[in-house]
């Protein structure tokens, strides 16, 4: 019996001087891939300062999600404090705790659209694999935009991957999945309810759930369901279209998650943009060749 007990303790100690090990090792190798640095080539990007253009950035802070994750006045907010890590979603004003006061434009568009912090180190759930494909333009509206937002003083305390965090990221995530190193969309079509324009649109946050094709896709939250196909949406009217985009609600009465689908952003889509998004759906599945042949 002692005999027994005492190889049960060997193994038993064994066992955990194995994972202790193991648990070691992944630290260190998830620490290594927090701590990569990217080099990326950022466009050269002409800054705006007219106020048409402004006022085109302050749109795409909306439609895009800007004043969802970092708070409607863009001062920032903790988006996520758990046991594996703190994400802060920072305060983009030129405030106390700021970053708008010492960042670049090209330090914007390295953030934006390539999700990397100016030392080249990735920021972490920032979806910049969507915001990669704004074109040059686009960008530069964007960053206009924020560059002249009101001050507000927000001291936040910094985004932190504890020890469970970077265990996780040797193995179960990947810090670097948001970082696009290739350069970004350089131009975009003529904004217009077009097929063309909305295949931009779509191109952007709808591929980034739905896949590139628009046939579905596991978005990158691993909490969300698999977001389906919208070859049903190609078949709605643009009225459907419409007040689905405005409300959450579909034409047969159902209630979207807007934990899950953003209706925040697309609620602010105005009537062209919505007008080219049902033009590129209908032209991409074909909903329009199939009406008229059932006419």
């Amino acid at each position: 019996m002692k005999k027994a007990l005492k190889w049960t303790g060997i193994v038993l100690g064994s066992l955990v001087v194995l994972v202790l090990i193991i648990g070691g090792v992944m630290y260190f190798v998830g620490g290594a891939k927090l701590g990569r640095t990217y080099e990326v080539q950022t466009a050269d990007l002409t800054i705006p300062t007219d106020s048409a253009s402004i006022a085109r950035g302050a749109h795409l802070a909306r439609t895009n999600g800007c004043t969802d994750c970092h708070a409607a006045n863009l001062a920032g907010q903790v988006f996520v404090d758990a046991p594996p890590f703190r994400i802060v979603a920072s305060n983009l004003t030129a405030g106390a705790g700021g970053v708008g006061g010492r960042y670049s434009a090209e330090d914007f568009d390295r953030a934006i659209r390539h999700g990397l912090r100016p030392d080249g180190s990735p920021l972490l759930i920032m979806p910049s694999a969507a915001f990669h494909r704004l074109a040059d333009e686009d960008a530069a509206a964007l960053i206009a935009y924020l560059q002249q937002v009101p001050p507000v003083d927000h001291e936040l305390p910094p985004t932190e991957v504890r020890a469970p965090g970077r265990i996780m990221s040797a193995f179960l995530l990947d810090p670097g999945m948001e970082v696009r190193v290739e350069p970004a969309r350089a131009t975009r079509p003529p904004v217009g309810p077009t097929a063309e324009y909305g295949e931009y649109l779509a191109s952007g946050v709808c591929a980034y759930c739905h896949g590139d094709d628009l046939q579905g896709a596991q978005p990158p939250n691993p909490d969300s369901p698999p977001a389906p196909s919208l070859a049903a949406a190609a078949r709605w009217s643009l009225g459907e279209f419409e007040h689905t985009l405005r409300t959450g609600e579909t034409p047969g009465g159902r209630t979207l998650n807007p934990e899950f689908m953003p209706i925040s952003f697309t609620r602010a889509y105005d009537d062209t943009e919505v007008a080219a998004l049902h033009a590129y759906l209908q032209a991409h599945f074909g909903a329009a060749g199939q009406a008229a042949s059932a006419q």
